[in-house]
């Protein structure tokens, strides 16, 4: 009798399987990286502009116009604006890198992105109701602009993700065929 040939399968092992997942991973992480340091510098100027006399800081880049104003005088109630600003960049970061937080025995956990989006328009929404300048306008604009970024580049980031697990299952697995 013939001895019978161990059929040996054709196997295919990239080297790079592990390093597409670990430079996936650093890049996820350098994309949070970089949208936390967006948060935290818009961050930071709203509450410079809760603790300053509440006027647009564009102001200083782009003078106002002088005929009219009461369109460039602050909104009435700018203080309730900037906190609904800085709860929207609060809740934007938890988005970003969610984090498992309790205060006071509640866990914090972030709304969604459509219910962002609707806070962040509130306040340029009043802002062009009450008649103000586009510089102020464009200021309470920031948050509704960091939402339609993070919203994007937190989309790239679960696409990513997505796709090198459809790329893992497409590997061709069979032991001992």
């Amino acid at each position: 009798m013939q001895a019978v040939r161990k059929r040996v399968p054709f196997a295919f092992k990239s080297e790079d399987d592990q390093d597409d997942q670990v430079h996936n991973a650093a890049s996820n992480e350098h994309n949070r990286k970089a949208l936390q340091v967006m948060l935290t510098l818009s961050a930071v100027l709203h509450l410079i502009y809760w603790f300053s006399d509440r006027r647009s800081p564009f102001f200083a880049i782009f003078p106002p116009s002088s005929h009219d104003q009461a369109s460039n005088a602050p909104v009435p109630f700018s203080g309730i604006l900037t906190y609904i600003a800085i709860l929207t960049h609060v809740n934007l970061s938890l988005l970003v890198h969610p984090r498992h937080v309790v205060i006071a025995g509640w866990a914090v956990r972030p709304i969604g992105f459509a219910e962002t989006f609707a806070w962040s328009a509130i306040c340029p929404i009043v802002t062009v109701y009450t008649g103000k300048a586009w510089q102020t306008t464009a200021w309470w604009c920031i948050s509704a602009v960091m939402t339609c970024v993070i919203y994007v580049v937190h989309g790239w980031i679960q696409k990513a993700d997505k796709e090198v697990t459809e790329l893992e299952n497409l590997q061709y697995r069979a032991p001992g065929a």
